[in-house]
């Protein structure tokens, strides 16, 4: 598969104090290189029972929703309070929000589990026997989850869990699942994107699968190159946006063609997912440890080296900060590519942080530690894609064509 590879190129003080669960130390403080200033004041912070991996959700009544490897899922409200918790059994894997307030969740060993928002079981749905989730997410579509399983993506009924159909043949243990707006399913599986339609019936695949490649591999399908380590997301003009591999950010047309390739070697796999801001742009945390930003054609607009690289997907304020994770602090960045100011976290986080209506930014730590920050730069920005799997309930829903 040809490539058109684009190369890469060659702080305001913090104040405040930081309130904890039981006390106040001053926060961290950097220096802006643009004069302006983001004051990032912890709130408060809960210590959670063990490791967390999977992304942060944020129920509508404000509850913030996250699981992880001591095998629970919490619920934790606005001021830091535990609302609830539920044992599912330990997962990497992120929660999404149905319509109803219900929350969707899998566990590492193949079990899918719906909870009531009050923390109750709903069903439980064992969609493959044995080890089979990674660091993944589902999507909400219109009466069911769309989830990913070892042995190919799988539709859940809300209403019992029972699969009504299964699609790819086999998938891929990092990214998510994406829904368009006419329904069509994205996913990668068996070195593929996949796109099917409601039915479970494959529409197209890139690299597109050949009658000649499926002879010679003895009238199997063959596994394809092209490994999505990402989630998968609707940019400009039905461009789909992920990350591939250790090195690219591809950009695929809807009609199952390559629009443009980003590629700069990186040190591990880019599995964080691109975001796209009101205006088009286009940005991208690469695991090469810079933060990028580019234009609709593929076109780089800034590079910011972040020193360090966290899987977490940034997320993007009303006012047009990026909020990223590098290492072990979490960085306000201008929209023009200039950092606002730092907080360090005191441990490194996988998970992707959410973004309240009030600014409040909160995010887990890969030690459990489960913390607000007062952002001061508006809630989640009104645009097609501001964070991972598209809003604040992780549906995977896109918004525009």
């Amino acid at each position: 598969m040809s490539r058109k590879s684009i190369l890469p190129p060659a702080l305001a003080i913090l104040s405040g104090l930081a309130c904890l669960v039981g006390g106040c130390k001053p926060s961290a403080k950097s220096t802006s290189t643009t004069g302006k200033t983001t004051s990032f004041e912890k709130k408060w912070e809960l210590p959670l029972g063990g490791r967390v991996e999977g992304s942060l959700a944020l129920s509508d009544d404000g509850n913030i929703i996250v699981a992880g490897q001591d095998g629970f899922v919490y619920a934790v409200d606005s001021s830091g309070k535990l609302q609830w918790k539920t044992y599912i059994g330990p997962t990497l894997a992120s929660p999404a929000i149905g319509p109803d307030g219900a929350i969707y969740i899998p566990n590492n060993e193949g079990s899918v589990f719906a909870l009531n928002r009050s923390g109750s079981r709903r069903w439980v749905s064992v969609v493959y026997p044995g080890t089979t989730y990674g660091h993944n997410a589902g999507a909400i579509g219109d009466g069911f989850l769309y989830t990913p399983s070892r042995d190919g993506v799988k539709a859940l009924n809300f209403s019992d869990g029972r699969v009504e159909w299964s699609a790819g043949g086999g998938s891929n243990q990092w990214g998510a699942v994406t829904l368009l707006m006419d329904g069509t399913i994205l996913f990668g599986a068996r070195g593929r994107l996949f796109a099917a339609n409601s039915h479970g019936d494959t529409l197209w695949q890139f690299p597109p699968l050949t009658s000649e490649a499926t002879a010679r591999n003895g009238g199997f399908p063959p596994p394809g190159n092209f490994m999505i380590s990402s989630g998968i997301t609707p940019g400009p003009d039905h461009q789909l946006l992920l990350g591939e591999g250790r090195d690219h950010l591809s950009s695929i047309g809807q009609d199952a063609a390559l629009r443009w390739d980003f590629k700069s070697p990186g040190a591990s796999l880019n599995t964080s997912s691109p975001v796209i801001a009101s205006d088009g742009t286009i940005y991208y945390s690469h695991s090469d440890r810079h933060l990028y930003a580019f234009d609709s054609f593929g076109s780089q607009k800034w590079a910011l080296e972040l020193h360090d690289y966290n899987p977490s997907t940034p997320v993007l304020a009303a006012d047009g900060t990026i909020f990223v994770i590098a290492g072990r602090n979490l960085i306000a960045v201008s929209p023009a590519g200039k950092i606002l100011g730092k907080a360090e976290l005191g441990a490194s986080a996988i998970a992707s942080p959410t973004l309240a209506p009030d600014g409040t930014i909160f995010l887990v730590t890969d030690t459990g530690i489960l913390s607000a920050y007062a952002g001061g730069h508006g809630g989640l920005m009104d645009s097609p894609w501001p964070k991972f799997q598209a809003d604040l309930a992780n549906s995977g829903r896109a918004r525009t064509y």
